[in-house]
């Protein structure tokens, strides 16, 4: 009896499994982390994690993906469950310097909590992406919840990773939040989603403490799901978790030297045993003439020191150091300056009217620069199209000269943002200031936020530049994030219901205590004590 149902359960086992085989099968998947040390021009260090995770399955035609290995199921899930062909999500705080800096190592974010993806078009889109941003919201700790219609827009010329054809028929949404605070508890839920957790490799040195400690850090995940064919039965997912975070070694000490130990206040002893490479590298770029690095290095090519972690780690912890020949740090005194920065800000004053600047410079000195100029700006902001003007180098030009196409989208009230974008060309050596004028709208006083007086968020405008490379050659596209700004509105008096109601109530204290005084109170005759003294009253 016992071996029949032995038998009975070994059969049923192996019944499942060859049911989720028939559905699904990993065929390669694959698991890289990478930190990448650089010297900064202004002395400080830049830091950037980056874990890929890739696996190619066969799937039977549009059957879901179940095999999950060392891809996340939790992201595979979201990706299938809502037709997200690409994801973009990122946590930053702080602001990213591209004049002193250049640019970041990876995609750039704004500041605070931004969302784009791309998703399968179809009739639920709107409804798939309020549930994408809602399960994001509670897998990640954020307030993601709160990017609804009212902040949601469909870009038409930016956040295009792929030629038009490869996205013909997908639908992008995109969303941000700058407000929103970056703390530990998002951190947390993005490590559990790496093979190794922060129990070995590289993901050891991610100490909030450290990490969130310094002049800027983004945190983000880039999840693709590829179908290889027209059935979809070849799928390749992919997902890249980046951590970037900006370091200041000459605030506490004056000079420039740092090592892991002092840096993340951790060593490397083990390499993480899923990952097939796994390694350091440190950028010499910026590092100049008289360093001293330590230890040596695996291999060094293109002013880049090489860190295999397995073979570094097998006879002592691996603690990175370098320092260099000088008592402190020499500030440069010009800032490097990209060919392409951008800078955005208000003008005007009062709490009824204002406008908006957008100011971009191109130091390109031989040939003009192709860029797209995108701006989401809040329904409480009433843009005028027709007060745009452009400006070049200070001096008014015809709009048709500089814009090449545009599209813009009015916002409605308490419905969607107003959406503006600009396919512009930018003139050798040049400084192109786009400028605009708006009206404020008064709110109800129910749609102000508890800390009215402080303003209200505008999230940062988008600058996508290809930057050609030192070969000539057209680089990847290079988005450039100007700073988010405050704006105040016309705020009402939210201290006069305060005042109206101490006033009241010390009105009717008064008023009633006087009343309900003389109505309860007993008055009554009291007799004389002695014979010589008047007839009073008593009360009781």
């Amino acid at each position: 009896m016992r071996s029949t149902l032995f038998y009975s359960i070994c059969l049923s086992i192996l019944a499942i499994k060859q049911s989720y085989c028939q559905l699904s099968d990993r065929v390669h998947e694959e698991y890289n982390e990478e930190l990448t040390l650089g010297d900064l021009p202004d002395g400080k260090l830049l830091a950037h994690f980056e874990f890929t995770t890739r696996v190619q399955a066969n799937t039977k035609p549009n059957a879901p993906f179940l095999d999950y290995g060392l891809y996340p199921k939790a992201i595979g899930e979201v990706l299938q469950s809502y037709n997200v062909r690409e994801m973009h999500l990122s946590f930053t705080q702080g602001r990213w310097n591209y004049e002193e800096w250049g640019y970041p190592p990876a995609l750039s974010a704004g500041t605070g909590v931004e969302l784009w993806a791309w998703m399968k078009d179809s009739e639920n889109v709107d409804k798939h992406w309020k549930a994408l941003t809602n399960t994001l919201s509670g897998l990640f700790c954020a307030s993601l919840n709160f990017i609804d219609e009212t902040i949601t827009t469909e870009p038409r010329l930016s956040f295009r990773t792929r030629g038009d054809e490869d996205v013909a028929g997908q639908q992008l949404r995109y969303g941000s939040l700058p407000h929103e605070n970056v703390c530990t508890e998002n951190l947390t839920p993005w490590i559990k989603l790496l093979p190794c957790k922060a129990k070995s490799g590289i993901s050891v040195l991610l100490n909030p403490h450290k990490i969130y400690n310094s002049n800027f850090h983004s945190m983000a995940i880039h999840a693709k799901s590829i179908c290889l064919d027209n059935a979809c039965t070849q799928r390749e997912l992919e997902l890249i978790q980046t951590v970037t975070s900006v370091m200041d070694p000459v605030r506490d000490t004056s000079r420039r030297d740092w090592s892991l130990e002092s840096v993340f206040d951790r060593q490397l002893k083990n390499a993480c045993p899923l990952a097939k490479e796994s390694k350091v590298l440190v950028d010499l770029v910026n590092a100049g003439d008289h360093y001293e690095l330590k230890p040596e290095a695996t291999q060094s090519e293109d002013k880049v020191a090489v860190y295999h972690l397995p073979k570094h780690v097998q006879q002592a912890p691996l603690d990175i150091r370098m320092t260099w020949k000088q008592n402190s740090f020499l500030y440069p005194l010009e800032p490097i300056r990209p060919m392409i920065y951008a800078e955005r800000y208000f003008t005007g004053y009062g709490q009824e009217r204002g406008g908006l600047k957008i100011t971009i410079h191109n130091r390109n000195k031989l040939s003009a620069m192709p860029v797209i100029y995108y701006d989401s700006i809040p329904w409480y902001l009433k843009l005028y199209l027709h007060t745009l003007q452009v400006h070049i180098n200070d001096s008014l030009n015809s709009t048709s000269d500089i814009i090449q196409q545009m599209y813009y989208q009015p916002a409605i009230d308490r419905a969607r943002p107003t959406t503006l974008e600009c396919q512009l060309l930018l003139p050798a050596d040049s400084i192109v200031t786009l400028s605009m004028d708006f009206e404020k709208v008064f709110l109800k006083y129910t749609e102000h936020r508890p800390d009215a007086n402080r303003g209200f968020d505008v999230g940062s405008a988008v600058i996508t530049a290809w930057i050609p490379e030192e070969n000539g050659l057209i680089g990847e596209p290079q988005r450039i994030y100007t700073d988010t700004l405050l704006v105040s509105l016309p705020t009402p008096d939210f201290s006069m219901p305060y005042n109206v109601i101490t006033l009241t109530c010390t009105v009717i204290a008064l008023f009633f205590g006087s009343l309900f005084n003389l109505l309860i109170r007993n008055f009554s005759i009291v007799p004389s004590t002695s014979p010589t003294s008047s007839t009073g009253l008593k009360s009781e």
